[in-house]
């Protein structure tokens, strides 16, 4: 498990002084700080004012980003980064505008460059790459929620005097898809989708985005991704299975939050088309199977089964075999919950499933469901079990041997059985534990 770098915040109740009149039934600490009149030493500071312009706000908050946060300081404290990045963002806040309006607009302003400027800081810095995701990854992805917070705080109707500050911010998002920006690609597509989705609404402006990012040769995956969530947002899902299929595979990665935002919608059938497509290549950009097994769970859990089983089945079927073999259980369950004996079958002698497993899992009515198409896997599982050479195996060996000749028996094919136990007997004749479990179990004779 990955550590977490966090500075934990202080108890508040280690804050609280002791109230000069305590009442003898109550030991309840008073806030001295809620009278009026009592400041912390902080509050007495001054407060630099900031010009009114878009420019002059971007201005004051990059300076202060790039001022306390230097290059030479975050490659030699790289983890105090998130610390360092909180305060001064914390601290600009408290240059906001008195109208509560100006005010959320001055924060969606913090967050967003504070963002900007601490991700190029990073970049300038040139860590290691496990070194700047523990440094930067938390602290990013703060900054976006923080900004995409702001914008909720908005209520969507702003004021006309707002339209150049929102025209710098929607420029100045389309550059975090490109040069200077190299690491955390994950946190700025975040944001820039976020923005998108929720702020920059005319149609306008999405077409105009759209258009400035068509991926050409040599552009950033990112950049492609960028482009689908327009195509996204503007409803035009054909085009965007088309990018998407013909694109990188490192696209798949991005599709959960498309998923999320598409449940129950038009959407959702085009999506899980595109990410069919590019499953089984781009699950294998995850580099531990750990990691892939977390994000394959986490993909599956943004799918309404129920609901899509019986619109489009095959697509479900195509999109959990894609991701196979760290969806195998949902494809399993899946193939037997639509009674599909065959292909349930077919899938536990792929992937190599042990008999005393699948037990559990299905076996049992695939045996009474479809005799004669299970024969085979409990041929394969058998032999798996005899070879695994010890002597609990070998019962279990036997104990599904004795089901298989019931089988064999209702199937009126019990002739096939014997000359199979004759095989079975000569072939393991060296195995004298196995011969053992065989007569005990009454399947050999002496």
């Amino acid at each position: 498990m990955k550590k977490s770098y966090r500075i934990e915040r202080v108890p508040s109740t280690l804050t609280k002084a002791k109230t000069l009149f305590p009442d003898r039934s109550s030991f309840n600490r008073a806030d001295l700080f809620s009278i009026p009149g009592v400041m912390r030493a902080s509050d007495l500071r001054p407060v630099q004012e900031i010009g009114p312009s878009p420019e002059q706000w971007k201005e004051t908050i990059t300076s202060a980003i790039y001022k306390r946060l230097t290059v030479e300081d975050i490659k030699e404290r790289p983890y105090s980064t998130e610390y360092a990045a909180k305060d001064v963002y914390k601290t600009l806040l408290k240059k906001a505008p008195a109208d509560r309006e100006w005010a959320v607009l001055f924060r969606m302003f913090a967050a967003f460059y504070s963002f900007s400027s601490l991700a190029e800081r990073l970049d300038e810095a040139e860590l290691d790459d496990d070194i700047a995701e523990r440094a930067g990854y938390d602290i990013l992805f703060y900054l976006a929620d923080e900004t995409f917070d702001a914008v909720k705080l908005t209520g969507g109707a702003m004021p006309f005097a707002f339209e150049p500050y929102i025209d710098l911010i929607r420029t100045d998002t389309g550059r975090l898809l490109s040069f200077p920006y190299e690491h955390f690609p994950a946190a700025r597509l975040d944001l820039y989708r976020l923005l998108w989705g929720s702020l920059f609404t005319k149609m306008d402006w999405r077409r105009e985005e759209l258009e400035r990012t068509v991926p050409v040769s040599g552009s950033k995956t990112i950049q492609t991704a960028a482009h689908m969530h327009q195509l996204y947002l503007l409803g035009e899902m054909d085009k965007f299975v088309d990018v998407a299929v013909t694109g990188p595979a490192e696209l798949f990665l991005y599709f959960t939050h498309w998923l999320q935002d598409a449940k129950r919608s038009d959407r959702l059938i085009p999506l899980l088309k595109a990410s069919a497509a590019l499953a089984s290549d781009g699950i294998l950009i995850i580099q531990d199977e750990y990691s892939r097994r977390l994000f394959v769970r986490q993909f599956i859990r943004l799918i309404d089964e129920d609901d899509l089983s019986i619109r489009t089945p095959s697509l479900i079927k195509d999109l959990y075999t894609a991701l196979l073999p760290f969806s195998y259980a949902s494809l399993s369950y899946f193939l037997m919950d639509r009674g599909d004996y065959a292909e349930w079958i077919d899938l536990q002698l792929l992937v190599d499933a042990e008999l005393p497993d699948l037990d559990r899992a299905g076996l049992k009515t695939a045996i009474k469901e479809a005799p004669e198409e299970t024969l085979p896997l409990l041929h394969h599982g058998i032999a798996a079990l005899i070879a695994a050479r010890n002597r609990n195996a070998y019962r279990q060996a036997v104990r599904f041997s004795k089901r298989m000749r019931t089988m064999y028996k209702k199937l009126k094919r019990t002739d096939e059985f014997d000359r199979w136990v004759d095989w079975l007997a000569n072939d393991t004749k060296r195995l004298r534990a196995f011969q053992e479990e065989c007569k005990k179990g009454g399947l050999l004779h002496d």
